[in-house]
């Protein structure tokens, strides 16, 4: 009697104890997802696997813990870096921002257990206000399975996930007529995949000749006078024995403040026939920098125009140079603070970024060119405008060297490999570490 009455509690314990086993594997399976970020482009390749994890979850709280693992895990290093580009006495800070910043991503996946609802849950994070921090983004996975594809790539990704999410959630049998059609449709996917990367491998986008990007080694600006000019003069020796004879050279972000003077010494150092990219923080107005890209040629350098809204950039100093891109969204916090008052250009942190929320393709020597500058390159929706954009180069300016130590460049890389991939263009890059 006794054993009878024990044995279905026994049986419950156990289907509870497997469906507890279950949820920890696919917690970690999710950690690890978010963790193959930092490690050349598995992130963007695996990324995808996060959507079954998630649908199988058997309730909103699973579902939920699933995404949080993955981003947890993906941006853990947020904290490091936040205590070397804000100081030791920053670390809080950069706790908070990694925890809310995931708990916030993760909470659409909470309700995708359906085809739209897994959709929109990747939509919404994309797209502006959770894409300003919308790390790790699965729709990145687009630039593997469908390169130089541009936007008709995206949409065969959603197309895509979204049909194989009816298929796990329907279960079979499933009406025959759907399962042809779902059936059809994901092997069409399949095939364009397969020819769009055989085609990519057969013809990789070359960068124009005569284009290049500089790697510096300078460290961040120092805020002493005497310190700061002689890292410009370092950095421009460095450009003008590094440079050769190419036509256009691309130059880190952020490498000097666009005063008057530091604008003149970066043009009479520029070689005849030579246009120099400068990584830049430039006055835009009082207590306001842009996070931009100033074009500076020599005599008979090549020419730099655009058309459209904005192709009349703010020239500063007269022939000092052109602010030809903005960043679209500086980083937020230590760059991007509009609820903050600025109290000058003397402290660092007392100078707000603008954001420009569009960067439009430029033409640079005849080639139509797009920039994606430092905190830009992880961000989905910013990629999109470049995608819509269909340029023929994308520029590629960094600042790493607050981020030593930490997997924030691979991720960077990772994310900007991925997008830059979809658009089919080649990439030059400048980085300074």
């Amino acid at each position: 009697m006794n054993r009878d009455i024990l044995l279905p509690s026994t049986f419950s314990a156990t289907s509870r104890s497997g469906a507890i086993t279950s949820v920890a594997i696919r917690a970690v399976l999710a950690a690890l997802l978010g963790v193959s970020w930092q490690y050349g482009h598995w992130g963007p390749m695996l990324s995808l696997t996060l959507i079954p994890l998630v649908v199988l979850g058997g309730n909103r709280r699973d579902r939920y813990g699933m995404a949080l693992a993955y981003y947890l895990a993906g941006s853990y290093v947020l904290p490091g870096g936040a205590s070397v580009f804000f100081g030791p006495g920053h670390v809080l800070e950069g706790i908070f921002l990694w925890l809310a910043s995931s708990a916030l991503l993760a909470a659409g996946w909470a309700f995708a257990d359906r085809p739209w609802k897994v959709v929109a849950a990747l939509v919404v994070d994309a797209l502006p206000p959770l894409g300003l921090f919308d790390w790790l983004s699965p729709l990145a996975s687009a630039g593997v399975l469908f390169p130089g594809a541009s936007w008709a790539g995206l949409l065969m990704l959603l197309t895509g996930v979204y049909l194989s999410v009816w298929w796990m959630t329907q279960g079979l049998p499933m009406d025959l007529k759907w399962r042809h059609v779902c059936t059809g449709t994901l092997a069409f996917l399949a095939g364009m995949a397969l020819m769009l990367n055989v085609f990519t491998a057969l013809n990789p986008a070359v960068v124009p000749k005569g284009w290049t990007g500089m790697n510096l080694h300078l460290g961040p600006i120092t805020g002493n006078i005497m310190a700061d000019m002689n890292r410009n003069q370092e950095w421009i020796r460095q450009t003008q024995a590094k440079a050769g004879h190419h036509m256009v050279v691309l130059l880190p972000e952020t490498l000097t403040t666009w005063w008057a003077g530091n604008a003149e010494e970066v043009r009479q150092a520029v070689p005849n026939g030579q246009t120099w990219l400068v990584g830049a923080s430039v006055p835009v107005g009082r207590d306001l920098l842009a996070d931009g890209i100033e074009a500076v040629h020599g005599s008979g350098g090549v020419e730099v125009g655009g058309k459209g809204k904005g192709a009349e950039w703010r020239v500063k100093g007269g022939r000092d140079g052109r602010l030809l891109f903005i960043s679209a969204f500086p980083m937020p916090v230590s760059m991007w603070h509009p609820w903050s008052q600025s109290h000058g250009y003397v402290r660092a942190d007392g100078v707000d970024y603008e954001a420009s929320w569009w960067e439009p393709v430029r033409k640079v020597d005849g080639v139509r060119t797009w920039a994606s500058i430092c905190y830009d390159q992880i961000l989905p929706w910013v990629w999109m405008e470049g995608v819509v954009q269909d340029p023929q180069v994308v520029l590629l300016t960094n600042n790493e060297w607050w981020a030593r130590g930490t997997g924030i460049p691979e991720i960077q890389r990772a994310t900007a490999w991925a997008w830059a991939r979809l658009i089919g263009a080649p990439v030059v890059e400048a980085e300074n570490s």
